[in-house]
């Protein structure tokens, strides 16, 4: 009982604490909720595929229907696809000519005829989806003409479990997103770290051993008030940011939400090792910053790991922040049990006593 009503004391303690409070909510929430807002606006028209179509028959109908259930589209006719690409409100769009239906009537493989501004090359989603959908029509037609009816749901790739990979800008987004998100969680040790000095350097910690609470009990609610802070505030700014910015992470909500909890037990190790090997106020922040600067970039949640040299991805495993970022991305909770072994190996070598702070 005496824990709860100490966990509820460092509890307000915080939330009244202006600093604290802009530094763990405010700050990253302005800073998260503006890049989502920029990545929105700079691949929000380009996530969207324009198509024409200038054929008469069914099979285009049904390739549009199709292609509908896993790329968002928008159809006009030819001319006003045109001016809107000669006016460049779009990059690009597809057209599905004249014979396309005669074409896999016949067996042939018909081709999506693109119309882009400049001489870009590379081979997105929708064209990607398009290939795939078309071989499988194709399938399909061969079937029917043997007797055999077959759905294109059962041709498709994703029922086998084979993934088409493109160039997917939304999910870049939605991963810069996160990083930062991760980021942040990790940085807030700082405001952990500096909190158990002020508390250590003005006595309150040791005056309170005077009372009748043990001090485990005492400084279990200081840590504890520490980690629902950093916890709560940061999966409170992912679900914000997925609500308002991109619905799609909402569908990792719940591993990534696991994830960040660990990451503030990460945090709060940190945190706790620092605050007892660095004796100097100014050092601790500038050792924080290092250590965690370094472990983002190396982790990847400063830039995306797939665009780390090979040099640094060998020492990812070494972090955190790259079990958590591998646990979301592939929606699989055990590997935060990595996260929670970090924290863990941390908090042991930082366990102290909080006269040995100082």
């Amino acid at each position: 009982m005496s824990f709860l009503i100490l966990l509820k004391s460092n509890l307000k303690r915080l939330t009244k604490s202006k600093s604290t409070i802009i530094a763990t909510i405010i700050v990253p929430f302005i800073v998260v909720l503006s890049f989502g807002f920029l990545f929105k606006s700079l691949i929000g028209a380009d996530n969207e595929n324009v198509i024409v179509n200038s054929d008469k028959g069914s099979y285009s109908n049904e390739f549009v229907k199709e292609i509908q259930t896993n790329t968002k589209i928008k159809i006009y006719d030819k001319d006003t696809a045109t001016e809107k690409l000669k006016k460049k409100n779009i990059s690009e769009f597809y057209e599905i000519p004249e014979d396309f239906s005669d074409k896999i009537e016949k067996g042939e493989k018909p081709q999506i005829i693109s119309y882009k501004l400049g001489s870009n090359s590379d081979l997105g989603n929708f064209q990607l989806n398009a290939d795939s959908l078309i071989n499988n029509m194709l399938l399909k037609n061969e079937f029917k003409s043997n007797g055999k009816d077959i759905t294109l749901k059962a041709l498709s790739y994703k029922e086998a479990n084979i993934s088409v990979i493109g160039k997917d800008k939304t999910n870049f987004g939605d991963a810069m997103v996160l990083n930062l998100i991760i980021s942040f969680a990790l940085f807030s040790s700082i405001g952990i770290s500096m909190d158990l000095f002020h508390l250590n350097e003005q006595n309150i910690i040791v005056r309170s051993f005077t009372t009748a609470n043990k001090p485990r009990v005492i400084i279990g609610a200081i840590l504890g008030a520490l980690f629902i802070i950093s916890a709560l505030s940061y999966s409170f700014i992912y679900i914000l940011s997925a609500l308002v910015n991109s619905p799609s992470m909402l569908t990792k909500a719940p591993i990534a939400i696991l994830n960040i909890i660990c990451l503030a037990l990460v945090s709060l190790s940190l945190g706790i090792l620092v605050t007892r090997v660095v004796k100097r106020e100014n050092y601790i922040n500038v050792v924080l910053q290092i250590i965690v600067g370094v472990t983002c970039f190396v982790g990847g949640s400063f830039m995306p790991y797939d665009f780390l040299p090979k040099s640094v991805t060998a020492f990812s495993k070494f972090t955190p922040q790259y079990w958590a970022l591998q646990s979301i991305n592939t929606q699989k909770p055990e590997y935060a049990l990595v996260v929670v072994l970090f924290s863990l190996v941390l908090f042991t070598a930082g366990t102290f006593k909080v006269k040995r702070i100082a």
